[in-house]
């Protein structure tokens, strides 16, 4: 996921940029800062695309609405938060696509909520291609619960079905550590959808389709770091 947070007041910007990161705490997700309205018209225009931006409404030069109508026309559906001290200047804000207002200065929960939301909402539109015997299906990585080896294929395992597809772990790993921040490896031969693990010790998870793995001691405490990060993010 790619953030931009645009914001000519620097205490703003640089506040907004830390809890982002605090928030997902992922290399998956980059934050990018920027100034003023122009200098992140021109990175859009020069190719650079994010997944949400945070605007600033009230910024010398190009102001946030004007900066959010030239951004739609490259991305009409870009989730938009405006950050503002004046809460009347909403209404102008939903016919330029907002997707949420967060007044200043911003409370840390309700950036943490938006940033919740916003997380959700890129989830939904995430598909991974998968496949089959000459079929090609498009499925949301919140299906998968888990994905394991098995001989010269990779079995990805749903609630409704599982998917054999030809491929090693290691590229089922990337395909799914690259859709969603979700995704964790426990041993050599299976990932783990985190928010699919009902009970965890040293030596194994249970999973909610009642199904047990093993943990690698190597994958160990990189599975426990993880598990109560998801958890931690997720019970907001």
């Amino acid at each position: 996921m790619r953030i931009a947070v645009c914001d000519d007041e620097k205490y703003f910007r640089d506040t907004i940029y830390e809890e982002i990161n605090s928030f997902f705490n992922s290399l998956d997700v980059l934050c990018v800062p920027f100034s003023d309205g122009d200098s992140l018209i021109e990175a859009t225009e020069k190719g650079q695309r994010f997944d949400a931006v945070f605007l600033d409404i009230e910024m010398s030069g190009t102001d946030g609405m004007k900066t959010a109508a030239r951004l739609h026309r490259f991305s009409a559906d870009l989730p938009v938060i405006f950050l503002t001290s004046h809460t009347e200047l909403a209404m102008d804000g939903y016919e330029v696509g907002a997707f949420r207002f967060l007044q200043k200065p911003v409370k840390k929960e309700k950036l943490w909520q938006t940033l919740a939301d916003l997380k959700a909402l890129c989830s939904e539109k995430t598909t991974i291609s998968l496949k089959e015997s000459g079929e090609e299906y498009f499925i949301s990585p919140e299906e998968i619960i888990c994905a394991e080896a098995d001989n010269n294929t990779v079995r990805f395992i749903t609630c409704e079905q599982e998917y054999r597809v030809r491929m090693k772990i290691s590229e089922a790993v990337k395909l799914l550590e690259g859709s969603a921040d979700y995704f964790c490896r426990i041993h050599r031969s299976v990932v783990v959808n985190l928010g699919h693990i009902v009970s965890r010790n040293d030596k194994e998870i249970r999973l909610d389709n009642n199904s047990v793995y093993p943990v690698s001691k190597s994958y160990s405490e990189e599975l426990k770091s993880r598990l109560m990060q998801y958890i931690r993010i997720n019970a907001r």
